[in-house]
């Protein structure tokens, strides 16, 4: 039998000796050497400047790449007869994608890419390699300027490396979208209408008995569709014997529309931010469609035309495009609340792109110590960075891992060949508001970082909207 032959060849075989067993044991991460360091010898604030100098070693290696890429398209150039569009011959990206051992639709992407930005984007190519940016804002660049001419795509990408990497890259592809909106108003809204035609529903396998469900909507649809069912979802938390988190109750409640099972009405809000000049037709200033984005002229207009519209006046500052004021709608609801949305349009968390509209509002200060519900001192917060905010502080205590069996009298604790020890923390995250809107993060190991709102008028932001403050 296999079972047979297959110990009769291990009894064959000499045993490991101790050395060789441990030889073939691969050292941890924490024995590896980083700028001439070993890894578990590096302190918490170390950790954080090496990941950013890697960051931007990657960033340079990446630019090389496309370089090279660009350059190897050079050599395989359209052939007669196919489309002048196209910067290489048809199955150029087969070549790439034999030797990276990646599927050919994903060579050809990779070397359109290349080409892409090497011919049309050249500064944010030197920006990748200067490390200003990173390969995820070099895409959104190139995806969405790719149906803009040369002078066209010159323009946003200059805008865009103009306004800085921005605090997020959801809040770069906003920049950028609004720009592109602003220099082709009239393709974008053609290419609107044409996307639109596009709209589709897709399923998706995935692991253990579950499926995901894709439907690519109008920006506007798909919007007043999450906030319905977000509604209902959160609905059910009323029900003291409800024991699913919101993410499950939405998912029910999708289901539960489709099959036809609805019992309830609730009345959603969709709001959209138009500039007065864009409403009458004197400008085509992208509007905003909360907890979306930048969206053309035109569907704003549509939308602020709607009969089921409501009115309501938002003041912005001309010079950065913050929000000054927002009026009071007709329907009773939180003024302040909206105010607070409006001005600070996702989660304040450095990085986090979670709408503000499906975010929870929260006292800067903890209502115990003396917060007050005002503008001042409210604040937009996901789930998580609410939780964050408020978790209480750990004990400052120093702790350093042991061998098993611990150590006692006449028993000796080895040193390791590479030290590693943890150092919890010496307080938690805390948040500041100095200003309305404006917030100051310190972390646990005393970096700071200062978020601002996005503006709804396309002007570059105050250096240092986000990032850790010099010191």
């Amino acid at each position: 039998m296999p079972t047979e032959l297959s110990d009769a060849g291990a009894a064959e075989r000499p045993a490991a000796g101790p050395g060789e067993a441990e030889a073939q044991i691969p050292p941890g991460h924490g024995a590896m050497r980083v700028f001439d360091r070993v890894v578990g010898e590096l302190s918490a604030d170390e950790c954080l400047r090496f990941d950013v100098q890697l960051e931007r070693q990657i960033a340079r290696l990446q630019a090389e790449q496309l370089a090279v890429r660009a350059r190897f398209a050079e050599h395989r150039p359209p052939l007669e007869g196919e489309p002048s569009e196209r910067r290489f011959t048809e199955f150029a990206g087969e070549e790439l994608a034999a030797e990276l051992g990646v599927a050919p639709a994903v060579g050809s992407r990779r070397l359109q890419l290349a080409a892409e930005v090497c011919s049309r984007l050249p500064a944010s190519l030197h920006a990748l390699y200067e490390g200003h940016i990173d390969l995820q804002r070099v895409e959104a660049l190139a995806r969405q300027t790719a149906a803009l001419n040369a002078a066209q795509a010159g323009a946003v990408e200059q805008a865009a490396l103009e306004q800085g990497r921005r605090a997020s890259h959801a809040a770069f592809r906003a920049a950028v979208r609004r720009r592109v909106l602003k220099v082709d108003p009239d393709g974008a809204d053609r290419r609107h209408r044409h996307a639109v035609r596009g709209r589709n529903l897709r399923i998706t396998d995935e692991e253990n008995g579950m499926a995901t469900l894709r439907a690519l909507l109008s920006a506007e649809r798909a919007v007043s569709v999450y906030h319905r069912i977000d509604a209902l979802a959160r609905r059910a938390a009323a029900d003291p014997e409800e024991k699913r988190t919101l993410d499950e109750r939405r998912a029910d409640v999708l289901y539960d529309l489709l099959m036809g099972q609805d019992r309830n009405r609730v009345r959603t809000e969709m709001q959209v931010v138009v500039p007065i000049s864009t409403l009458m037709g004197l400008s085509d200033e992208p509007g905003e469609l909360a907890g979306y984005g930048p969206i053309p002229a035109e569907l704003a207009r549509e939308l602020a035309a709607g009969s089921r519209s409501t009115w309501r006046q938002m003041l912005t500052d001309p010079r950065d495009g913050q929000v000054v004021k927002v009026g009071a709608r007709r329907f009773p609801s939180p003024g302040v609340a909206r105010t607070v949305r409006a001005r600070n349009r996702h989660c304040i968390f450095p990085g986090c792109d979670k709408p503000a509209m499906n975010s929870e509002i929260d006292h800067t200060k903890p209502h115990a110590e003396g917060g007050r519900a005002e503008e001042g001192d409210l604040v937009p917060a996901c789930a998580r960075h609410h939780h964050l905010k408020h978790a209480e502080s750990r004990r400052r205590r120093r702790t350093r891992r042991k061998p098993a069996g611990g150590s006692g009298p006449g028993r000796t604790s080895p040193e390791p060949a590479v030290r590693s020890r943890t150092e919890p923390p010496a307080a938690d995250w805390k948040c500041e508001q100095p200003t309305p809107g404006v917030f100051l993060w310190t972390s646990p190991e005393g970096r700071t970082y200062r978020v601002l709102p996005e503006p709804y008028l396309d002007v570059p932001p105050p250096a240092g909207q986000s990032g850790p403050d010099a010191g």
